[in-house]
């Protein structure tokens, strides 16, 4: 409730929720979170505001999100395209890559999240479903002993 106040006082009384979220640091999860905040905020049609002096996205301290968009106008993805989002597991790294990421230059986006681990690369609709299969194939190649 103090943060609240605060918080009320700095921005001003258009401010009627904010929260506190811990993150492991882990890329994934500070992404699901991010893409929360901007869905809520244009399925809602309300500003929406991210502060993080260590949010483990490149670049991403600030985000504010009005009807789902950035103030540049830019979409998330926009932002996001320039590198694929990292999550660490057992010791395996999982790569996903946002629809609008490039692999090469003259290659089309994809209209999915792609991923990638132990040589497999496979796509999925959502981050959150990308991640599910990504974290099954780990299981699968941990029960053969890989």
């Amino acid at each position: 409730m103090e943060f609240f106040r605060h918080l009320r006082n700095e921005e001003g009384k258009t401010i009627s929720a904010a929260g506190f979220v811990k993150m492991a640091g882990d890329e994934t999860d500070a992404l699901i979170i991010t893409i929360f905040m901007r869905d809520l905020s244009a399925e809602y049609g309300i500003r929406a505001s991210i502060r993080d002096e260590d949010h483990p996205l490149a670049k991403l301290r600030r985000l504010d999100f009005e009807l789902g968009r950035l103030p540049s106008g830019q979409s998330l993805e926009d932002v996001l395209a320039k590198r694929p989002v990292i999550k660490k597991v057992k010791g395996e790294r999982i790569f996903f890559y946002p629809p609008t990421f490039r692999l090469h230059s003259q290659g089309p986006p994809s209209p999915e999240w792609a991923y990638a681990l132990c040589g497999i690369r496979a796509y999925a609709p959502t981050l959150l479903e990308a991640e599910q299969e990504a974290l099954k194939i780990l299981r699968g190649f941990g029960h053969l002993g890989g």
